[in-house]
C-alpha cells in the first residue's frame, strides 16, 4: 500500500494534477530557490553567509534529506534503474545529493569549494518544474520555465564570476542600453500593429451588423441574415487551427447570401459594403504578425537577457536578469496574445469583443427595437449604408 502511494507520489511530480501534487512540487521547486539563494550568498556576502551560517545550514540539512528521499525513491520504483541513473535528470539527481552526503560522511561538513561546485548542478533541477509552467497557468505559468533557465543560469555564473579567471566586462552598460532601446522599439511596433487589428476587428463587426439590420428591413430573408450571422461567429471563435478552413467557407456563403439580395434589389451600395467589411474582417481574422519578424524578435530578446546575465555582476545581475525576464518575457507573451486576438481558450489573455455580433445572434429574429451601447459593444451605426459611423468602446 506504502508503495503505491510513493509511486503515485512520484508520478505526482512529474505530471502534477491535483493541489497536493502542486503543493509538494513547489515544495521542491522552493528548496532548489534556497539553494540558489544559498549559492549567491555564499559568493557575494560570505560576511553574511558565515554570521548566519546555522540557519544556511539548516536549510541545506533540508533540502539534501528532501532531494535524497527522492532519489531514492525514484530510483527504487524505476522499471529500468540503470536506465533511469544514467539519463540526464538521473545524473543531476545523483550529483545533488551525492557530493553533500560524502562530506557529511568524510568531513561532517557539508561546506568546502568543491562542494559549492557540485552544489552548482541542482540548480539545473530547475529545469525539471518547465511543466509546472502548463499546470499553474496564466501569465506567470508562462513565464515559470523561463525563471527557472534563468535563476539556474545566473546562479551558476554568480558562482564562476568570484573566479580569476571569468572576464571582466567593461563599458558593457552603454550596449546594453542602447540594445534595450531598440529592443523597446521593436516590441512597440508589434504592439501598435497588434492593437490597431484588435480595434479594426471589433469595429469591422460592428459595420457589419448594422449592415445585418438595416438590409433585414429591406428584405424578407430574415432567417438567412441570422443563420448567416450564427456562422460568422461561429467561424470567428473556431481553433486557430480551423481558421483558414472557416474563413474560406464564410467567404463562399458570403457570396451566395449577396447573390440572394441582388435578386431582392436590396440596395447595392448597403451590400457592396457589406461584402467590402466581410472580406476585410476575414482577412484580419487570418493575418498575423510574419514569422521571420517574430522570431527575430523572440532572438534579440534572449540574446539580450544572455548578455545581461553574463555581463552584469553579482546581486545586481542577479535581480537584473530576474527582472528582465518578468519584463521583456511578460512584454513578449501579451503582445504574441494579442497576436491572437480571436483565441478564446483559457490560456487567452487578451481578444476580441464581439458583442454586437453575440447580441444580434441572441435575439432571435435579430429585430430589437431599441439597443444600448452596453449592449452592442458599439455606439453609432453604419458609415457607407447610409449610416452612422460606430465607434468602439
Amino acid at each position: 500500500m506504502m508503495g503505491v502511494k510513493l509511486r503515485s507520489l512520484i508520478n505526482s511530480l512529474d505530471n502534477p494534477v491535483s493541489n497536493f501534487d502542486k503543493f509538494v512540487v513547489w515544495l521542491f521547486l522552493i528548496l532548489t530557490y534556497l539553494t540558489v539563494t544559498s549559492l549567491v550568498a555564499e559568493e557575494v556576502f560570505p560576511d553574511f553567509y558565515y554570521k548566519n551560517n546555522e540557519y544556511f545550514n539548516g536549510v541545506e540539512y533540508l533540502t539534501l534529506f528532501v532531494f535524497s528521499v527522492e532519489f531514492i525513491v525514484r530510483l527504487f520504483f524505476s522499471e529500468n534503474k540503470i536506465k533511469y541513473i544514467t539519463s540526464f535528470y538521473g545524473i543531476i539527481d545523483l550529483l545533488s545529493v551525492l557530493p553533500s552526503l560524502f562530506g557529511i560522511l568524510g568531513t561532517g561538513s557539508i561546506n568546502g569549494l568543491w562542494l559549492r561546485i557540485f552544489k552548482v548542478f541542482r540548480l539545473v533541477r530547475l529545469l525539471k518544474f518547465v511543466k509546472l509552467g502548463n499546470t499553474v497557468g496564466g501569465f506567470i505559468g508562462k513565464l515559470i520555465p523561463f525563471f527557472a533557465a534563468t535563476i539556474a543560469f545566473k546562479g551558476l555564473v554568480v558562482v564562476l564570476e568570484s573566479r580569476y579567471w571569468w572576464p571582466d566586462f567593461q563599458n558593457i552598460g552603454v550596449v546594453v542600453g542602447v540594445v534595450g532601446f531598440a529592443l523597446a522599439i521593436l516590441l512597440g511596433t508589434k504592439l501598435r500593429a497588434v492593437h490597431s487589428r484588435i480595434s479594426t476587428i471589433e469595429a469591422a463587426v460592428c459595420r457589419i451588423v448594422g449592415a445585418l439590420r438595416d438590409m433585414q428591413n429591406q428584405s424578407n430573408i430574415r432567417d438567412d441574415f441570422l443563420e448567416w450571422s450564427r456562422q460568422l461567429e461561429k467561424a470567428l471563435k473556431s481553433p486557430k487551427e480551423m481558421m483558414d478552413d472557416m474563413a474560406m467557407n464564410m467567404r463562399k456563403k458570403t457570396d451566395a447570401l449577396e447573390e440572394r439580395l441582388e435578386k431582392l434589389e436590396v440596395g447595392s451600395g448597403t451590400t457592396a459594403g457589406f461584402h467590402k467589411d466581410v472580406v476585410y474582417l476575414l482577412h484580419q481574422a487570418t493575418s498575423e504578425t510574419p514569422s521571420a519578424y517574430d522570431k527575430f524578435l523572440r532572438y534579440v530578446i534572449i540574446s539580450y537577457t544572455i548578455v545581461v546575465i553574463l555581463a552584469v555582476p553579482g546581486m545586481v545581475g542577479f535581480i537584473s536578469s530576474v527582472l528582465m525576464v518578468y519584463i521583456l518575457g511578460g512584454m513578449y507573451f501579451l503582445i504574441d496574445d494579442m497576436d491572437n486576438p480571436l483565441d478564446y481558450g483559457e490560456g487567452s489573455f487578451i481578444d476580441v469583443r464581439l458583442d454586437a455580433l453575440e447580441f444580434y445572434n441572441r435575439s432571435g429574429s435579430g429585430v430589437i427595437n431599441q439597443i444600448s451601447s452596453i449592449e452592442t459593444g458599439c455606439r453609432g451605426t453604419v458609415s457607407g449604408y447610409g449610416l452612422e459611423q460606430p465607434e468602439v468602446i
